[in-house]
């Protein structure tokens, strides 16, 4: 049990500091997925949960009694699950708020929900230039909303800069020989 809400812990912080990370990166593209808020309520309630089935199993099945402790316990255990509920959905809220706004204020604009990754409704992409929303080929490098996709995007839009880039040189080389003949 104690194993469980560690390995919630560890996803939950990893999943925190690659928002973090993305966010630093200024990378074109980040994908905020507010599925991970609801994370510290699943762990707490995992957790009570266990807690109070133990206590049950114990009281009820090894000693067939139950004393006052048992009560008590029930009944606080009881109140911590409500408790976790009040987390699971006021914490998932709290988290998504939080990284809506990190990623307003680092300049990102949120796509409209129709262009990418509209089959999940977890995940939102932020961009920096909005038209990415609407780029074919972007919209197929992003399927699943993964750091590595995000990374392929970056790779794909420094490689389209090189090309146009080199277009650019071409056609201004063509354009002095032109005149120079």
């Amino acid at each position: 049990m104690l194993a469980l809400a560690l390995v919630g812990l560890l996803i939950f912080f990893h999943e925190w500091n690659q928002h973090t990370v993305m966010l630093a990166d200024r990378l074109p593209l980040v994908v905020i997925s507010t599925m991970h808020g609801y994370g510290p309520g699943v762990m707490l309630g995992g957790v009570t949960g266990c807690l109070l089935f133990l206590l049950y199993f114990f009281y009820r099945c090894v000693l067939k009694k139950e004393t006052s402790f048992f009560k008590k316990a029930e009944k606080a255990l009881a109140m911590l699950m409500l408790a976790s509920l009040l987390v699971l959905f006021g914490g998932n809220f709290l988290i998504a708020s939080h990284r809506r706004s990190q990623a307003d204020q680092a300049g990102y604009v949120s796509c409209p929900m129709t262009t990418l990754l509209s089959n999940r409704i977890t995940m939102e992409v932020w961009v920096h230039n909005e038209s990415l929303c609407y780029d074919n080929d972007i919209r197929h490098l992003v399927q699943r909303g993964t750091i590595e996709e995000v990374q392929q995007v970056q790779q794909h839009l420094v490689a389209r800069q090189k090309q146009q880039d080199a277009r650019q040189r071409f056609l201004q080389q063509e354009q002095l020989s032109r005149n120079d003949g």
